[in-house]
């Protein structure tokens, strides 16, 4: 399927002058495991979830090293699957040269039971330099792989993908110069980076609550889908997929809300029971369901069979998701959106 919707899309990109149809992925995808042989005999998901960080792909200022991300996706192609990308920054994934070397302005913090953390400033000028110039490389090594299903932008957070300040101090933070503008401003300023460096692909801002409060997020993902810069293409990533809904119940209403892409990741292994709503795996899919999403990733454990594996036992509700999916959302060739370019 993929590479006849990416045939398309070559020939709308080519074909229709300031406009073109973006292929959005929908379905199964593994939240991880490119490398695990024994994902790929599971028949129900429909690509993987690659995943790197800054720091090792720009080991030092402008130098640059794939080998984390290609390994993974020669993997994933050879087995004619579709891949998403998340590159983490943040705290726990941006380079040491960017503060050490560069000077760029950071927080420290603590992850994980972990000290000393340090979190780049998304509204530090050199920050948003360097993450242009990353956007742009990986734009240039992977923008046109036709198996590219997704891209996630990355953020200054404590895991650098999802939008959690987990372990940060928020009164230190305001006093190093945190508004909800700043934040919001430089999100958006790392996001038409990365539309801009991947002009043909579907990106995601992952969120949760800032700061305690569903103000932060809503703006930043409505002002994604709405800016006509962004065609249409930046939806939003949920990746705390759990059944329950006491847990951001009011981030919870405003992404029911929200009219754009939804794509969203199970918050842990189904044999993790005390994680999901009633301790039952089942009531994910239910929810996603009634979120709206079109993608979601549970974790490689539910694909795998053998002693530390799922085996089977959820294929049902994947392959009902996957047809529930296919059924309420379009792939490709369905809609023309504005190039940001």
């Amino acid at each position: 399927m993929w590479k006849y919707c990416s045939a398309i899309l070559s020939l709308l990109i080519l074909g229709a002058p300031g406009g073109f149809s973006v292929e959005k992925p929908v379905g199964i995808y593994s939240s991880s495991g490119a490398l695990q042989e024994e994902i790929y005999n599971h028949p129900e998901f429909q690509g993987v979830l690659v995943r790197g960080s800054w720091a090792q792909i720009e080991p030092s200022p402008g130098v640059f090293d794939f080998s984390v991300i290609d390994r993974q996706v020669e993997s994933v192609e050879s087995h004619g699957k579709r891949w998403s990308l998340a590159i983490s920054a943040g705290g726990i994934g941006s380079p040491g040269w960017l503060m050490d070397d560069l000077g760029a302005e950071s927080l420290s913090y603590t992850f994980r039971g972990e000290r000393d953390y340090r979190l780049p400033l998304i509204w530090d000028a050199t920050v948003q330099e360097r993450l242009g110039i990353l956007a742009e490389a990986l734009g240039k090594r992977y923008g046109r792989n036709e198996a590219l299903a997704l891209v996630y932008i990355p953020q200054m957070t404590s895991n650098g993908i999802e939008g959690h300040f987990h372990g940060v101090n928020m009164r230190a933070f305001r006093q190093a110069g945190f508004t909800a503008d700043r934040w919001i401003d430089g999100s958006l300023a790392v996001a038409g980076a990365f539309a801009s460096a991947f002009p043909s692909k579907p990106l995601a801002f992952e969120v949760h609550e800032v700061d305690r409060g569903v103000e932060i997020p809503k703006e930043i993902i409505n002002r994604l889908w709405t800016d006509p810069s962004f065609g249409g293409r930046v939806g939003v990533a949920i990746w705390w997929v759990s059944g329950k809904e006491n847990y951001q119940p009011a981030l919870l209403e405003v992404l029911r809300k929200f009219p754009g892409d939804k794509y969203g990741q199970v918050i842990g292994r189904s044999d993790q029971k005390v994680r999901f709503a009633d301790e039952d795996y089942a009531l994910v899919f239910s929810q996603a369901k009634s979120l709206g999403l079109r993608y979601l990733e549970p974790w490689e454990y539910e694909l795998k069979a053998g002693r530390f594996a799922a085996n089977g036992k959820w294929d049902p509700l994947f392959s009902d998701f996957n047809d529930w999916a296919r059924s309420n959302f379009p792939v490709c060739g369905s809609e023309s959106v504005e190039s940001g370019d």
